[in-house]
């Protein structure tokens, strides 16, 4: 009976299929009978989480987190750029407030007091200032 396999043999094998990991389905033909074997475990494959990912519009990014709404400064950005006008101008307001007239593409007579600024400025507005007051500190300091 060559192609015949025994009732052991068949056992060995199942018993061999139990032990791996990476077959879920196997099926056996011997002469007449068919035996068709579904492993099902309650195992996960993974043993750590898969991260989540989610939009970047959907996060707002740690340093601007405040109780602001969308789109205004935070008072952190709005005291850092507070402290760049104090070290880049100093005592010397007029100039302070060419500059921001100048950067805010707004009228002299329309720039706001620095001590309003809170829940006046949008990210946009603070983020000019800074990236234009940012080059001006660094030469100041590199004077020294």
């Amino acid at each position: 009976m060559a192609g015949v396999v025994n009732m052991d043999e068949i056992i060995k094998i199942l018993d061999k299929i139990e032990e791996m990991t990476t077959v879920g389905q196997i099926t056996i033909k011997s002469g007449d009978i068919e035996i068709s074997v579904t492993k099902t475990t309650q195992q996960t494959i993974h043993a750590t989480p898969l991260p989540v990912f989610s939009k970047a519009s959907e996060r707002i990014p740690t340093a601007t987190k405040s109780n602001t709404a969308p789109g205004q400064a935070s008072e952190f950005q709005v005291k850092y750029a507070r402290d760049l006008m104090a070290k880049v101008f100093g005592e010397d307001e007029k100039g302070g407030l060419d500059f921001l007239a100048h950067t805010l593409e707004i009228p002299l007579s329309d720039v706001p007091e620095i001590e309003g600024w809170n829940g006046l400025l949008s990210q946009d507005m603070v983020g000019n200032i800074i990236d234009a007051l940012s080059p001006m500190h660094k030469s100041k300091r590199s004077d020294f």
